[in-house]
């Protein structure tokens, strides 16, 4: 994303670009082009705290240059009062990878940029003087603890030469800054910001702490540095870690110097070890399809080239999603709010197969086998303590899908065979057998679950029941038990059967959404395509084009799929299924393939429009068209995307043109 001016002095456009820079530990930095926040969740560090939220808002900028002082800082308050307004002076933002604001203000040129530290609950942020007269520069940190309850921000704690520490609340953790400037102490208060974006509490008003002012020194050339943590050992950790280079450097400059090309030296690093992952899965796809993709596979020139519309952007925004949680590397649904969701987490591994990042795969993997608890692995873990929540039996499922996957593509069987093949195979003899909740297979092989009179059978868990009885066939095979493989396929094709028989409305073209004691039960949603999308199919092919075109007719829009007909939000998560389903009942024609490609591109334009390009946990239809709402950035929503445009489409040399 690049804006002009044109953007920029349109405050309300201006305020609609949002970027977002994850730590890896579910935390992120986040904001607008502006630097105005209009959600409570914008933020240039946060910190869990208990329930409680400790964040480092911003740091409001104020140039004294010659022809006087210009505040470049911007605060929405209660009001409609916009105060100051610093959006007028900016030039240009860009994500470069991070976000950079060019800044022009009596004469001087201005750039800050900003950088997250993987792994640390840290940010670095940097300002340089690009051109015109010397000028002195005053940052003003605003500091909040939401969901705090305990007695008044304390303030600055201890300011040292180049570093302060700043005390937010009782046993609360500390922020710390180091800078290249001077301290001035102060107790104040900037009260009445307002955050229109968010939907609950629009019209709520926040007050932000000032426990003082930095103030310093900008001469033609110069920079000024600020790096924020809540780790007092920041910079001892970055050397023990190597990423300081060898020996350390002695000044805070060089530091964030060497910070910045340890970045840079990684982003292309990861450019190219992603872009050669995609490619050659690309090609085993292409192969694997038969037809013209045999053609496409043995081309000489990448399929997947650096300037490939979809891979590096949907790849960046699966990364964002990736934490560590504890011991455990999992990737959290979506950011900032950081829920993990262990369905949405598993769905997510065929993205990083797609990458052929297997370690990773298999970690999350192992991560979460270590708790299948009677047959189910937890649907989320508590945000606040860590536990394990557990609920029905999809998890479980989705894990057997991930590990052959995991297993057939790596070619490596040593990745589940000791660790995970037993764990999965206990799975499947508690739901045959039955478990916690009333999950068991029925006397007709269907998985019901619930007691007495609120039994039932559900259309989505009984697709992936199906699908993981196929797949442990074929781990079976792969590990050498083939006599449990072939009762694992045999009772696959017996559910097959049974489902056929008992799911499909012919009537409405698509399967019952539940039977219960009452009979069968309809209801139109997304989860059905997951009868077509997940091989081998487990509708014919007649009835696998009628679910397609009843999803096309009643759920789906360029952006997402309803979650029913006729709701007017839409999660694009659901297009990655969609697509997969709709080329596969097209018999991936060309003609349908250049379908596929024309919505990918109305999607395209319609993130680069509204945002940093990240596809949004889903969009809102109204009259004006697709508005993004929820968390800016789904990974569930990247990775299936990702995994559709690098095994799905075909990459050809030439588009075909939609008829």
């Amino acid at each position: 994303m690049r804006l002009g001016q044109d953007v920029l002095s349109d405050l309300p456009r201006a305020l609609a670009r949002e970027w977002l820079l994850a730590d890896g530990l579910g935390g992120a930095a986040y904001g607008t082009a502006a630097g105005a926040h209009t959600r409570r969740a914008h933020a240039l560090l946060t910190v869990p705290h208990g329930r409680a939220t400790i964040a480092l808002l911003k740091l409001d900028e104020r140039l004294l240059a010659p022809d006087g002082p210009f505040d470049l800082a911007v605060n929405l308050l209660a009001g409609d009062v916009v105060r100051p307004a610093g959006h007028l002076l900016l030039e240009e933002f860009r994500l470069d990878p991070g976000p950079v604001w060019r800044y022009r203000a009596g004469g001087v040129v201005l750039e800050k940029s900003l950088l997250a530290i993987p792994g640390h609950r840290a940010i670095s942020l940097t300002w340089r003087h690009l051109d015109g007269p010397a000028a002195r520069l005053t940052l003003s940190p605003l500091v909040v603890a939401r969901g705090h309850t305990g007695g008044p921000m304390r303030g600055i704690a201890q300011g040292l030469p180049g570093r302060v520490r700043i005390e937010t609340v009782a046993e609360g953790p500390a922020l710390t800054l180091w800078h290249n400037g001077a301290l001035l102490p102060a107790r104040a208060w900037l009260q009445g910001l307002v955050h229109p974006a968010d939907d609950l509490e629009p019209d709520a008003t926040e007050d932000a702490f000032v426990p003082g002012h930095l103030e310093g020194a900008l001469a033609p050339g110069s920079a000024f540095h600020v790096v924020a943590s809540t780790e007092e050992d920041l910079f001892r950790a970055l050397a023990v870690e190597g990423r300081l280079g060898t020996p350390a450097p002695r000044t805070l400059a060089a530091c964030v110097t060497a910070l910045e090309a340890s970045a840079r030296a990684a982003a292309v690093a990861a450019e190219r070890t992603t872009l050669a992952g995609a490619d050659y899965t690309a090609r085993q796809a292409a192969a694997a399809h038969g037809g013209p993709g045999a053609t496409i596979a043995r081309r000489r020139e990448p399929l997947l080239e650096a300037g490939d519309a979809w891979t590096l952007r949907l790849t960046g925004a699966l990364e964002l999603g990736l934490v560590r949680r504890g011991t455990r590397l999992t990737v959290i649904e979506s950011l900032p709010s950081g829920e993990e969701r262990c369905g949405a987490a598993l769905r997510s591994v065929p993205a990083l197969i797609a990458l052929r990042r297997f370690d990773e795969a298999g970690e999350i993997l192992r991560g979460l086998v270590d708790y299948l608890d009677d047959g189910l692995a937890p649907e989320r873990f508590d945000a606040v303590d860590g536990r394990p929540v557990y609920g029905g039996p999809a998890p479980a499922l989705w894990m057997v899908h991930a590990a052959e996957l995991l297993a057939r593509r790596s070619e490596d069987v040593d990745r589940v065979r000791d660790a995970v093949y037993p764990m999965l195979e206990g799975v499947m003899q508690y739901f045959r057998a039955g478990t916690r909740g009333g999950v068991r297979v029925d006397a007709e092989g269907l998985l019901a679950i619930g007691e007495g009179d609120a039994i039932e059978r559900r259309c989505g868990l009984n697709v992936l029941w199906y699908h993981a009885l196929v797949a442990m066939s074929q781990l079976a095979r792969l590990v050498g038990r083939k006599e449990s493989g072939a009762f694992y396929l045999a009772w696959a094709r017996e559910h097959q059967k049974a489902f056929n028989d008992r799911f499909w409305d012919e009537a409405r073209g698509c399967m019952h959404a539940r039977l219960d004691a009452q009979g069968a039960r309809g209801g139109l949603d997304p989860e059905q395509l997951f009868a077509v999308s997940l091989a081998p199919a487990l509708l014919p092919p007649d009835r696998a084009a009628q679910l397609v075109a009843t999803v096309e007719r009643e759920l789906f829009t360029p952006w997402g799929l309803r979650l029913a007909p006729g709701a007017p939000r839409v999660e694009p998560a659901w297009l990655g299924p969609f697509h997969t389903t709709y080329l596969r009942a097209h018999g991936r024609s060309a003609e349908a393939q250049a379908r596929v490609v024309e919505r990918l591109e109305t999607l395209r334009a319609t993130l680069d429009e509204q945002g940093s390009g990240t596809p949004p946990a889903g969009f809102v239809l109204d009259a004006t068209g697709a508005r993004p709402t929820g968390d800016p950035a789904s990974t569930l929503a990247a990775a299936e995307l990702l995994r559709l445009w690098i095994e799905e489409v075909d990459h050809t040399v030439e588009p075909v043109a939609v008829a």
